[in-house]
């Protein structure tokens, strides 16, 4: 029994100890954190916002110092003499005639009498073929 009371109040007494601790206390809270990340982030944007500033200014300088040299050579080229119009072209040929239609030419239409004779036989061009004859 003496072996068991003294297990219980061992038990008890690493319970005590384990469940003191105060988590608030522990330095900085996570508000804090926060706000010294989001000052550091602001810091590293503000840095990059001006290094991008430089960067454009320095392009448009070029830019313009390209683009006034361009000018000043332009100025001194001797203007070209006006190149005349090419002559008109020649009128075009008249199309030639369309060639009179021919037996069999396209599709042939159904049901308007292609057929000239007289008997109806059973042909391309003249519908259904007639059947039983």
């Amino acid at each position: 029994m003496k072996k068991q009371l003294l297990l219980l109040a061992g038990a008890a007494v690493l319970f005590a100890s384990c469940g003191g601790e105060n988590t608030e206390d522990q330095g900085q809270t996570q508000a804090q954190i926060d706000s010294t990340v989001n000052a550091q982030v602001a810091e590293k944007e503000a840095e990059l916002a001006r290094q991008n500033e430089e960067k454009l200014r320095a392009m448009e300088a070029e830019q313009a110092a390209k683009a006034a040299s361009a000018n000043k050579t332009k100025k001194a080229e001797p203007k070209a003499e006006p190149v005349s119009p090419p002559p008109p072209p020649p009128p075009a040929p008249e199309p030639a005639p369309a060639p009179a239609p021919t037996i069999g030419n396209g599709k042939p239409k159904m049901g308007q009498g292609n057929n000239t004779s007289n008997k109806q036989e059973s042909t391309i061009g003249n519908g259904k073929p007639k059947m039983g004859r």
